[in-house]
């Protein structure tokens, strides 16, 4: 491994619908981020709207894997 190895995280945010939507370097479709579970009363998200994972749902599997 190379001491010059530098990597730069490119994303973007943008709030579509009432959910966030990262766009992650060069991956042209969005990660779409909300609540779901206990998440869901906690934050006060309607109950009506789509169970999406959270962003601490996408960190536990990241760092799980």
């Amino acid at each position: 491994m190379s001491d010059d190895f530098l990597y730069l995280s490119r994303t973007r945010l943008e709030m579509k619908d009432g959910f966030r939507n990262a766009y992650l370097g060069e991956i042209p479709e969005a990660v779409v981020y909300g609540v779901q579970g206990a998440l869901r009363e906690y934050y006060g998200a309607s109950p009506e709207a789509p169970a999406v994972a959270s962003t601490l749902d996408h960190i536990v599997a990241a760092v799980g894997g």
